[in-house]
This record gives structure tokens, C-alpha cells and sequence, in this order.
């Protein structure tokens, strides 16, 4: 708790204290390594060795997350004094029914919009002939 009350001197005091941000300032890409590796692609796998779509929505959902920490984060701090967390999906756009569980998964994505108490993050996944957009 008194962590918690020495992360609050690191907010900044108003709007205008705030540094500059650009979208490519919270820009990320992570491949999830389903093809690559078979260990981790078991927790994936559904009984009918399908991709579980519902891991992959998580996985998602902690990008979002990530993805607005790294527009908030304040170098001097090695802890966020923020709480992030995802209020809702506006879309999900995908160009195939299903995902193939023998490659790999690209995962990308930027803070598109930010207001006073919330921001939005644009995410994208790649898997080949594959293409799903996200908007949390």
C-alpha cells in the first residue's frame, strides 16, 4: 500500500504536464509462436485441434492493456501509478473462419486516440492468408 501511495507523486498535475505522445510511441509487435513451438501451442488446442478463439481474445485484451501502459509510461517510475483496464471491443473484423494452429500468430498495435480519461488502441493479427483487425 505505501508503494501504491509513492507511485501517486509520479501523475502528472495536469493535462498540460503531460509529455508528448505519438501513436508510434506505443506501437508494439509480438508473434505468438504456434507453429514454432508445439508446447505452447497445446494450450491453444481445442479437442478438435482447433485454435481456441477465446485465447486468442485474451491474449488480445492483455495487448490492449500493454499496449496503453507503454502510452503512459513514465521512465523515472518502475511501476505504473495507473490502473489500465479494457472496457470494450467495438469490432472484430476477420477475413477467415478459422485460425490454423500450425503457424505462427503475429500480434500488432497503437494507441489511436486519446482522451482525458480514456484512450483507444488499434490491434492487428497476421496469420498467413489470414487478416482480423481489432478496436477495444
Amino acid at each position: 500500500m505505501e508503494e501504491r501511495k509513492l507511485l501517486h507523486s509520479f501523475l502528472a498535475k495536469s493535462q498540460d504536464a503531460l509529455p508528448p505522445r505519438r501513436m508510434k510511441d506505443s506501437y508494439i509487435e509480438v508473434l505468438l509462436p504456434l507453429g514454432s513451438e508445439p508446447e505452447l501451442r497445446e494450450k491453444y488446442l481445442t479437442v478438435q485441434n482447433t485454435v481456441r478463439f477465446g485465447r486468442i481474445l485474451e491474449d488480445l485484451d492483455s495487448l490492449g492493456v500493454l499496449i496503453c501502459y507503454m502510452h503512459n509510461k513514465i521512465h523515472s517510475a518502475k511501476m505504473s501509478p495507473l490502473s489500465i483496464v479494457t472496457a470494450l471491443v467495438d469490432k472484430i473484423d476477420m477475413c477467415k473462419k478459422s485460425l490454423s494452429p500450425e503457424q505462427d500468430i503475429k500480434f500488432s498495435g497503437h494507441v489511436s486516440w486519446v482522451g482525458k480519461t480514456s484512450m483507444e488502441a488499434k490491434m492487428q493479427m497476421f496469420q498467413a492468408g489470414i487478416c482480423k483487425s481489432t478496436h477495444p
